[in-house]
């Protein structure tokens, strides 16, 4: 499909048809993201008035999964890669916050009543999950690390994506939307609806202990399910030359 994008009112228009020729561009790996992320935010139907930290942190999530999903459909890699670290570092901050519910733990005041969501906050909050849920939390910052060093910051590798020089050399193309790689969108979209996934395991594992939130009474079969046909698209993108050659050069969180 081509994209117009010369103008304002040319690129709202694409970014609508990218979103609804989803599907048949990306097949089941849209799809998979997509019941991924409603289901994140349908899969809460309960919490605990005193738990309302992990509610504040649930809309957080809930929000930049979805403008993740959106952004690599849209082709703006780098947006969505922003908004999963996000979904990441909300996910982290949630999970804490169904053991851990007091304001304390999330914000200081100052005299002047400001608040302050201080960096010190948020490593003890790693340092609690690392404790308690070392593997949730070595998959966490694999993710984020991975995020940091390809487009987390301004750089010429993620500058590839929009920008080529024409083979006579006296032009270049600099388009809006990324430059389209079939591959590379599938498995962002695989990297979306896996994090979903470990991080609603995750809630669920944390409040095994305090039983504050209620899940839907099919969240364990659903899960099980959107896992299952996660690792299928996982299995059919390690079957590829590309992916082996990305896997042995840079690694893949949860491969």
């Amino acid at each position: 499909m081509t994209f117009l994008q010369s103008t304002i009112e040319e690129i709202i228009e694409s970014e609508r048809q990218m979103l609804l020729a989803a599907e048949s561009r990306y097949g089941k790996y849209y799809t998979n993201a997509r019941t991924v992320s409603i289901f994140l935010s349908r899969c809460v139907i309960g919490v605990n008035h005193d738990r309302m930290m992990f509610g504040r942190f649930l809309t957080l999530i809930k929000k930049h999964h979805m403008l993740a999903l959106f952004s690599t459909l849209r082709l703006h890699k780098v947006q969505a890669m922003m908004n999963l670290r996000q979904v990441l570092e909300a996910g982290a901050a949630a999970a804490f916050a169904i053991a851990n519910p007091e304001q304390e733990h999330f914000v200081e005041q100052d005299a002047q009543g400001l608040l302050d969501p201080t960096q010190e906050l948020a490593k003890k909050r790693y340092v609690w999950l690392e404790k308690n849920f070392r593997d949730k939390s070595d998959w966490i910052k694999a993710t984020k690390q991975r995020i940091n060093s390809s487009v987390a910051h301004a750089n010429i590798v993620s500058s590839d994506s929009t920008f080529r020089i024409a083979e006579s050399g006296d032009a270049i193309s600099a388009p809006f939307f990324d430059i389209e790689d079939e591959y590379f969108v599938k498995t962002d979209l695989w990297l979306i609806a896996s994090s979903g996934l470990e991080l609603m395991d995750l809630f669920y594992g944390v409040n095994k202990g305090f039983t504050v939130i209620d899940f839907r009474s099919d969240f364990v079969h659903c899960v099980a399910c959107l896992a299952r046909d996660t690792e299928f698209l996982l299995a059919e993108m390690k079957s590829t030359d590309r992916f082996k050659k990305a896997v042995a050069k840079y690694g893949l969180p949860g491969a």
